[in-house]
């Protein structure tokens, strides 16, 4: 007998159900914090091959949300941090302090408690933004905000040795796309060919995408077009998805955050373009 395929928090494509309990009392209850959530211009959410939804702001997350079968309702959680809780909750087996996730509280959710996170966020990690090393995840949460062709991000597949996370999905023209998304400063866009010889890491990580791709065609196309009708009937789209068609090659975008025009640092750009270039790679450089 063939084995039915796991899904854990990463998942493959068959558990999305726009019928699911938690979109059909979503639907049904309109509750406080949806609106709250749903109506606030600072923030985004995407929907997960779990049946449950993911609230960010600029790439940090401010909810995991499930409905809960058990206890009849919807249940949240969030990363302690963002409680205001920053005291390590042990070791991880690399050495490095552990954190965990925490209960959020829906029910008492207001305007002040999402200030609040959104703060705590940007002091964790979005408070580089002034400096070049601009964190890929508040570039991402950017683009996502100011482009709406963005219909997904943070897409995960796994299932057997297969893994892959790819960061944007894009809709524009009725062609669906999946972008990756690097910093400049990001090592693995380039080897020095004096001290190493192996193809720079991003060569297979595109190839990788271009094959899971093509081999998933049909199931990514009625995954997205499963997800954009679990949108459109949340009110957070309104995409015709009838004839969507896939884009079997993926993108690649670059965000350049270089404050200064140096000539070693032009030396680079043009490096990559051409390391990009020689292994047809479709990528584009957007300046920050």
């Amino acid at each position: 007998m063939m084995q039915k395929d796991v899904i854990n928090n990463s998942g493959t494509f068959s558990e999305l159900n726009p019928k699911a309990k938690f979109f059909e009392e979503l639907r049904a209850q309109q509750p406080k914090w949806w609106t709250l959530f749903s109506k606030d211009n600072e923030l985004y959410i995407d929907i997960r091959k779990d049946n449950s939804i993911n609230v960010y702001y600029y790439g940090g997350s401010v909810a995991k949300i499930n409905y809960s079968k058990s206890k009849k309702s919807f249940v949240a959680t969030i990363h302690q941090k963002y409680l205001g809780d920053d005291k390590p909750r042990g070791r991880t087996p690399k050495g490095k302090d552990k954190f965990e996730k925490e209960p959020l509280d829906l029910e008492n959710l207001n305007e002040t408690t999402i200030a609040d996170i959104k703060k705590r966020i940007k002091n964790d990690y979005v408070r580089h933004i002034n400096n070049e090393k601009i964190a890929e995840k508040w570039i991402q949460g950017k683009m996502i905000k100011e482009n709406p062709n963005y219909v997904d991000s943070e897409f995960q597949y796994n299932k057997n040795s297969e893994k892959l996370r790819i960061d944007l999905i894009e809709l524009s023209e009725g062609i669906l796309s999946f972008v990756e998304l690097k910093n400049i400063f990001n090592k693995c866009l380039w080897n020095d060919p004096e001290k190493n010889l192996k193809k720079p890491a991003i060569i297979d990580q595109m190839e990788k995408y271009q094959s899971f791709i093509n081999k998933h065609e049909t199931d990514l196309l009625d995954y997205y077009k499963k997800l954009i009708e679990i949108k459109n009937s949340l009110g957070l789209t309104k995409i015709d998805y009838s004839n969507i068609t896939l884009n079997k090659i993926p993108k690649l975008i670059i965000a350049n955050t270089y404050k200064k025009d140096t000539r070693k640092r032009q030396e680079r750009i043009l490096n990559i373009e051409n390391l990009l270039k020689s292994n047809s790679i479709d990528y584009k450089i957007i300046k920050l």
